[in-house]
């Protein structure tokens, strides 16, 4: 009786520890993925909400300065899903997504937008130069994590972080670990130094060029800090404050197109911590309850098992042998 029991223990406890193995090398790594398509509960397509005030704002209508205007930002994402299975896209396991951001002030008239297309590692989110990635419709040498989204199982330390405006990747310092709404993120902040992004053909008067039209060197800086969910790598909040300015012919800042603060609009924080929190709730099952509980009772099983057989086969040195009977 012991001895079969004891089988029984060991080949279940084997298979506990089989299944431990499997669910955190196999079924994580095959889970704790990107989405191809990150919209497929919404339609397809994702919607991200900021909203703000820009201290000063440019209006080429009346060729002036506006201040503290109310600005809102939207961003809608959608996943090419065609496209992730091209024969490049699926040998380096790439989603494509596609992004449309729209900056819009509080009449509704929009004072900028731009497109991204960037294909990136599922896992790493490291981008890729790969199945048409492009920045407003022209090619850029993608570099460094994908600015739409972290790496999965993201770590305390720095990156190298795309910023579409440079078209470069610029290091995101890693500053702490904090608390919004109740779920656990990783602070990043990083400092863009004002750069030269391009020019913008203006009247020359308005930059103090004698020309009747100028092309002005286009100047951009931002601060940026980002609070990252850590399993799932989601942006669940981020705040900026973009400058852009236009320099005249003695290099120096004549118009400012945009001084603003903008940030995560509250409800947008609440809707990202609830789908953080629920995804990084079931990786973590996966990928630590699961199999540290499947571990633990494999090897009870397993030791048990081992002891009822070896007993089960242990002859009692008190009991009389057939011969002595």
């Amino acid at each position: 009786m012991k001895r079969g029991v004891g089988i029984v223990l060991i080949g279940l406890g084997v298979f506990l520890l089989v299944l431990a193995g499997l669910l955190r090398f196999t079924v994580t790594p095959a889970v704790a993925k990107a989405p191809l398509s990150p919209g497929e509960d919404t339609g397809g397509v994702v919607q991200t909400d900021q909203s703000g005030i820009a201290a000063k704002l440019f209006d080429p209508a009346t060729q002036t300065e506006r201040v503290d205007v109310p600005i809102t930002a939207i961003r809608f994402t959608r996943g090419d899903v065609p496209a992730s299975q091209t024969s490049d896209a699926l040998a380096g396991d790439l989603a494509v997504y596609d992004s449309f951001l729209r900056v819009e002030d509080n009449a509704g008239v929009v004072v900028g937008a731009s497109t991204l297309r960037v294909a990136f590692d599922r896992v790493s989110s490291e981008l890729s130069n790969c199945c048409g990635a492009n920045y407003d419709g022209g090619e850029v040498e993608f570099a460094g994590i994908n600015p739409l989204k972290f790496p999965m199982f993201t770590e305390p330390r720095d990156y190298d972080y795309f910023d579409a405006s440079l078209a470069k990747a610029v290091p995101i310092t890693y500053v702490g670990t904090e608390e919004i709404e109740g779920l656990s993120v990783y602070r990043f902040e990083q400092t863009i130094e004002a750069s030269q992004i391009g020019f913008l053909a203006v009247p020359g008067p308005l930059v103090g060029s004698p020309a009747a039209t100028y092309q002005a060197a286009r100047w951009y800086s931002n601060d940026r800090t980002l609070w990252v969910e850590p399993i799932t790598g989601a942006i669940v909040k981020g705040e900026e404050r973009q400058i852009q300015t236009l320099r005249g012919p003695d290099n120096t800042d004549q118009i400012t197109v945009i001084d603003a603060v903008l940030g995560t609009t509250a409800g947008e924080v609440t809707e990202g911590v609830d789908t953080a929190s629920s995804l990084s709730g079931q990786i973590n099952l996966l990928n630590n309850t699961l199999p540290i509980v499947a571990l633990i009772l494999g090897l009870i099983g397993l030791a048990v098992g081992i002891v009822l057989a070896a007993m089960s086969g242990r002859r009692d040195p008190q009991a009389p042998s057939a011969r002595e009977v």
